[in-house]
């Protein structure tokens, strides 16, 4: 499963309308024990205590570009789906107020180094961008 985006869904999101706000919502499944490279300082401890850390920075860095956390909480059941394939260990929707500014957040470096706490947290990951113009401040 991935957790990154496939090199034509980037595109696609980077070709489309840069104005337009967004509203990201993540499905997150978390690692029993996190997965940092042999020798990692960070080595140990569960996928969410990772994904914690990378959380942190993110945190700031979506309110740095104006964005913000909307709504987040843990799945409690799956009432629709797959069992399997549907259950996730958190669900959160995070505003942007343009594809641009979640682009120019992806890029900056503190973003970036914080990533290896995401992909060591994360066992796998859907990230469904939806129209956020509800959410935008009027």
């Amino acid at each position: 499963m991935a957790i990154e985006p496939t090199k034509e869904q980037f595109t696609a999101f980077s070709q489309a309308d840069q104005d337009q706000p967004i509203a990201m919502i993540n499905l997150l499944k978390f690692r029993e024990k996190a997965d940092y490279p042999e020798g990692a300082a960070e080595a140990g401890g569960t996928g969410a205590e990772a994904y914690a850390r990378y959380g942190a920075v993110a945190q700031k860095k979506i309110e740095e570009v104006g964005g913000r956390i909307v709504w987040g909480a843990p799945q409690q059941m799956v009432m629709i789906g797959d069992d399997e394939k549907d259950l996730y260990d958190s669900v959160a929707v995070v505003f942007y107020p343009s594809r641009a500014a979640f682009l120019r957040m992806i890029a900056m470096p503190d973003y970036q180094e914080a990533a290896k706490h995401r992909a060591a947290g994360l066992a796998f990951q859907k990230l469904l961008q939806c129209d956020g113009s509800a959410f935008a401040k009027k």
